[in-house]
């Protein structure tokens, strides 16, 4: 059997099983070859057909090379790191006005992309609920300090759409947050041809159509792609040094180095720059204990 090999991009990934789509819009479905780093969402990839394995809906391929990317998205535990997606060009947190979110899963995500330099964001939804948004807006207000934008919508009322879509345009977007979000209403008022993409993914892979485990990517207009993480519960930072952990909170980045001890642990250390700075109004102790707390975790074993 002849094989051919074409480069193609990453759409959906489950498990070890992957949707790529080749540069004439054909999907594929693919396996990596033997041990490889794994694969992502949105990685640019080196392809062999395997021929259509007797089945000519579904043409198979097998990975065999992932490009060089720009940047990757993941998370970690001591023991392993989860490569969420890669080459995006920002991710945008999705918070809604209820459920209530959780502020320290906001801030690790946050962490991580700037590990990568990748732009945070974060979307407020569900702002139709106007008896709750004040609640969710103070919870929020401390990424507001530090620079972070939110952007405030409905899928309702279709308050805000118009403004995402003009940030979305042109760009890799991962939009991941926690689930109960309205994560999947908005991807639905973005990406008009939606279901049809989800109901190809699954069918390739085999998965159904409400898989909660599938990261998959949508083209939402020319150039621009939104990429559907699924639901977050957990986020851990063991793959980030001291320094990374450090430098992802702006608000204390000028005071990086001038503590008197050079081990400050940041805590009640004499001489410390970033109390110091929290004492000056300049910062605030609750994040000051949220970067504390990151410093251990990274060291702590699960």
């Amino acid at each position: 059997m002849s094989t051919t090999a074409f480069t193609a991009r990453v759409i959906a990934s489950h498990g070890r099983h992957y949707v790529a789509r080749d540069n004439d819009g054909k999907l594929w479905h693919c396996i990596a070859r033997g041990k490889k780093r794994e694969v992502a969402v949105n990685d640019l990839v080196r392809v062999t057909d395997l021929g259509n394995s007797g089945d000519v809906s579904q043409p198979q391929a097998v990975i065999e090379e992932i490009d060089a990317r720009k940047n990757l998205f993941k998370r970690s535990d001591q023991f392993k790191e989860k490569a969420i997606t890669a080459n995006v060009d920002q991710v945008w947190f999705v918070v809604a006005t209820e459920p209530s979110f959780d502020p320290e899963l906001l801030s690790r995500c946050q962490v991580a992309c700037a590990a990568e330099d990748i732009d945070f964001s974060t979307i407020l939804n569900k702002a139709d609920l106007s008896d709750l948004l004040p609640r969710a807006e103070a919870l929020l207000d401390p990424f507001v300090q530090i620079g972070i934008p939110v952007i405030r919508t409905s899928t309702l009322d279709g308050r805000g759409l118009d403004r995402l879509r003009d940030q979305l345009a042109g760009k890799s977007t991962a939009l991941t947050g926690q689930s109960g979000m309205g994560k999947s209403s908005l991807i639905n008022a973005l990406v008009p041809d939606a279901q049809a993409t989800i109901g190809d993914i699954s069918r390739y892979l085999d998965t159904g159509r409400h898989t909660t485990t599938t990261v998959q990517a949508y083209q939402a207009g020319v150039d621009t792609t939104i990429i559907d993480v699924p639901g977050l519960q957990v986020f851990g930072l063991s793959h980030l040094s001291d320094e990374q952990i450090l430098l992802a909170f702006p608000e204390f980045r000028p005071y990086l180095g001038d503590c008197r001890f050079r081990d400050c642990r940041h805590d009640q250390d004499p001489g410390c720059a970033l109390q110091a700075a929290v004492s000056a109004g300049n910062a605030t102790s609750p994040r000051l204990a949220l970067l504390r707390r990151l410093l251990i975790d990274i060291k702590t074993p699960a």
